[in-house]
């Protein structure tokens, strides 16, 4: 047996004998707190989730993934500064990350940054110019930001990369609502609600309203009464029955429909100011008041 093959036989040993080398065992228990986050996540544990999330963060700061991954869980756990914080740190690590940069855009636009809401959509249609959900909330925040025009244009987008989303046929009818062109905004709601938008309460209820503005009530009671069906506690649409049954002359009916509104959602000044006229038997002016 030669000195030679000793020393080989030797190494060979040693090597497997040190199985982990400390970068590998670093990257392990990322790894482990990547598994934890997930399945926390997974089980509705989101707490249990954003502090695994941050220690993923602890021990790689410079991950993208994991930056976003915090921000889709603090968002989810109605933290908004904090989710826009660790957002923000993502798109800083990864420009070019769409949906992360769609997430910042319309988290910003909840919180009424729609500057800052506008250019990260952009930002993120300029990553993925296919996005169609990143053009149907640029154009929410376009609306919001007193640009309608730009709005539907942004839709018409979303509508070309995906014609079956029925949320952007909705959106858009209400821009062009506000853009005075009620007949195409009132044939963009009926289009939503014949694909079935998840939330056919708010479909029917601005549809509701541009029929309203069109003289066309028996159409919008309709409408109004199909959004409750849908959803009998969406408070926008007892408000809007309300200022349809006071503009008819139907008090009584007004005033529960405004009470109904108010008790689902208190903080409807605008019903409690029609409310209170109608109790004081105070004219009220409803034929532009209606509300998407």
């Amino acid at each position: 047996m030669s000195r030679n093959w000793l020393q080989w036989a030797s190494a060979i040993a040693l090597s497997c004998t040190v199985l982990i080398t400390p970068g590998e065992a670093i990257a392990q228990d990322v790894n482990t707190l990547v598994q934890q986050a997930q399945a926390a996540y997974e089980a509705g544990d989101l707490s249990g989730a954003a502090t695994a999330w941050e220690a993923v963060i602890e021990e790689e700061p410079d991950s993208a993934f994991a930056h976003a991954w915090l921000g889709f869980v603090l968002d989810q756990s109605g933290d908004a500064e904090g989710a826009i914080a660790a957002y923000r740190d993502a798109v800083e690590l990864n420009p070019e990350d769409a949906v992360t940069l769609n997430n910042l855009g319309n988290l910003l636009a909840v919180q009424g940054d729609l500057e800052d809401s506008i250019r990260f959509l952009e930002q993120a249609i300029e990553a993925d110019p296919d996005y169609a959900r990143a053009y149907n909330n640029l154009g929410i925040s376009l609306r919001q930001n007193g640009q309608p025009e730009d709005a539907v244009s942004a839709y018409r987008r979303a509508i070309e990369l995906d014609p079956r989303y029925a949320e952007v046929y909705d959106n858009l009818g209400v821009a062009l609502a506000i853009l005075g062109q009620l007949e195409e905004s009132v044939l963009a709601h009926q289009q939503a609600i014949d694909l079935g938008p998840d939330n056919p309460a708010v479909a029917y209820t601005n549809l509701g309203v541009s029929l309203f503005e069109l003289g066309r009530t028996d159409e919008a009671l309709e409408a109004y009464q199909m959004a409750l069906e849908a959803n009998p506690d969406y408070s926008l649409a007892h408000r809007n029955l309300g200022d349809l049954q006071a503009a008819e002359g139907n008090r009584e009916a007004a005033i529960a429909s405004y009470q109904r509104a108010i008790d689902l959602n208190p903080q409807d000044e605008l019903a409690q100011e029609k409310l209170d006229a109608l109790m004081e038997d105070e004219p009220t002016d409803n034929s532009s008041a209606q509300d998407y």
